[in-house]
């Protein structure tokens, strides 16, 4: 079984690019388990037709935290797109604190731990686990699936800009500080382009820097937005855009990816300093 996870800047489009790896995946025939790790909980929603699941938070909190008296099906959900590929996808989502109130990290180990207490991958017999996580790492609780192991294969979503690309090395951060305790290495870096001017370039550049390469490139697109807006994934809506087929190309590029590495990072001043150099000899 695959252990993989998609970390990311917040807003920076990992759940839309997770839950098409997820179903990317799925359609290969594989048994796969989106478990997203945010407060949002919105990271399984286009996977079950727009749908918001009950959280595993939530669960445990009607539950007074009592785990032992938690069910698989109060927590893990199956995707109704299992009639649309020819495999299957189950959902789960960590669920958090009311805004304001609390730590997000705790849902994320609270997922995690209920989910290992379930036995939920090896009765599911999944062969691939993927967990789409709050990339601005601030707390032990989104680090968790690199810190403990639960994750072997780490992906980081960026655009070339630089506040995206200063949280991506943060996260390169963590995972060599814990790459000697958990074996989790970087798998690469995926592009979710943001129209920048020779973004490309710059994130083939930034992943050189990292010592790492960039798996793949999603373009920005309306219609990717627009699936967002519909609560569907490009399969469903536009199977043969240009935009689902760098989906296609994206997920094919993780599922065979042998090249991992543990990476380096940079601080934000010298970051900022080769991106302002590296910017201002394209637009020369």
């Amino acid at each position: 079984m695959r252990q993989i996870a998609i970390y990311g800047k917040g807003g920076i489009g990992k759940s839309m690019v997770s839950s098409h790896i997820s179903f990317a995946l799925a359609n290969k025939g594989l048994k796969v388990m989106h478990v997203g790790c945010d407060p949002k909980h919105d990271s399984t929603r286009l996977l079950l037709m727009g749908k918001m699941p009950k959280t595993i938070l939530d669960t445990l909190r009607k539950k007074n935290f009592a785990i032992q008296h938690v069910a698989r099906d109060e927590v893990v959900f199956e995707s109704p797109l299992k009639l649309e590929c020819d495999g299957k996808i189950y959902c789960a989502e960590s669920g958090g604190p009311d805004p304001g109130l609390g730590c997000g990290g705790k849902g994320v180990i609270e997922a995690i731990e209920t989910l290992q207490h379930l036995n939920v991958y090896r009765e599911l017999e999944l062969d691939v686990v993927l967990y789409d996580v709050l990339g601005d790492v601030v707390c032990g609780g989104f680090s968790m699936p690199i810190r403990q192991g639960y994750a072997e294969e780490i992906y980081i979503v960026s655009s070339g800009e630089i506040e995206v690309l200063f949280a991506a090395s943060n996260i390169c951060k963590a995972i060599s500080r814990f790459t000697s305790r958990s074996g989790a290495k970087l798998g690469g870096i995926i592009g979710n382009l943001r129209e920048l001017k020779n973004e490309e370039d710059i994130l083939n550049k930034f992943a050189e820097l990292l010592g790492t390469h960039v798996v793949g490139f999603i373009p920005y697109s309306e219609i990717i937005k627009e699936c967002s807006g519909k609560g569907m994934t490009l399969f469903q809506l536009a199977p043969h855009s240009k935009e689902c087929d760098a989906f296609q190309k994206l997920t094919d590029g993780i599922w065979n990816n042998k090249e991992f590495s543990v990476p380096k990072s940079i601080n934000f001043e010298d970051l900022y300093a080769w991106w302002k150099k590296l910017v201002a000899k394209r637009n020369a």
